[in-house]
């Protein structure tokens, strides 16, 4: 299929009915994908309107490939960004159902809960803007998630058409007094069924937490939204993606900002 003969509502429409019927939508060839990011951009916002006419209501943003690895992983030149919504939100512990079919990896994630409005002012924002209006870090772990087949395969456009293929945010409690977590450089460890760890740190991800989170400040303002309070940004994996199969747990471990424990059906 041609993705270029659809218009944005119409791709958001076959996005949308292969996640609800739980079928494989296949990656076509590169010359019939969406055209461009901005073409990208403009299936996610008819997707987003789509699931919040069903009743999701949105909680924040999520931000994906903050890193080099994670953007060669995906053969892609810079970050995307899709939305979080309360009906695919858990606190942790949670369990997420096995889904056959459905492509999913677990990244941990360092997120932030916006205390402002940050709207566009003709300045860019940075890192120490960014801080400066979080009042609050949350441990999470994103389930990565999609129909797209085979997903890694897809390019940049069509994963950000997918919402950025999210599958579910698990949050642990948010943390209003951090100082005895350094977001740069304290470890933070991933574990399945108690396994190896995978290991990393908030640096891995481009200019720190903050600084993820600056990024998308700034795209957004550039397409006229913006930050609002209350809001939520993960700001993207600090650890190799982890496939979680059928059966398994997952726990990742944030020291001071606690742990985040997801188990996947059988």
């Amino acid at each position: 299929m041609d993705w270029n003969t659809l218009s944005a509502e119409d791709a958001a429409r076959l996005i949308l009915d292969h996640r609800e019927r739980g079928a494989p939508l296949p990656v076509p060839p590169p010359a019939e994908r969406p055209a461009g990011i901005a073409q990208a951009y403009a299936i996610q916002e008819a997707l987003q309107a789509l699931i919040e006419a069903r009743g999701a209501r949105p909680i924040g943003w999520k931000i994906g490939c903050t890193n080099a690895a994670a953007r060669a992983h995906l053969g892609l030149d810079g970050p995307f960004y899709g939305r979080l919504y309360d009906a695919v939100t858990e606190p942790s512990p949670a369990d997420f159902p096995a889904l056959p079919g459905f492509f999913r990896v677990f990244e941990p994630e360092i997120g932030l809960r916006i205390a402002r409005d940050l709207p566009p002012t003709g300045a860019p924002y940075d890192a120490a803007a960014i801080a400066a209006a979080t009042d609050a870090l949350v441990p999470a772990i994103e389930i990565v998630g999609s129909r797209l087949e085979p997903w890694t395969e897809a390019g940049a456009a069509l994963v950000t058409a997918d919402n950025a293929s999210h599958g579910c945010w698990v949050h642990g409690t948010p943390v209003t007094d951090w100082t005895a977590f350094d977001p740069m450089d304290s470890p933070i460890a991933l574990q399945v069924d108690g396994g190896e760890p995978v290991l990393g740190r908030g640096r891995n991800v481009d200019g720190g937490p903050f600084g993820a989170a600056a990024w998308l400040a700034n795209a957004l303002a550039a397409k006229g939204r913006y930050l609002r309070a209350g809001d939520f940004v993960s700001t993207g994996t600090v650890a190799p993606p982890v496939a979680v199969g059928a059966g398994q747990t997952a726990r990742a471990d944030f020291g001071a900002l606690g742990m985040v424990e997801v188990r996947i059906g059988a």
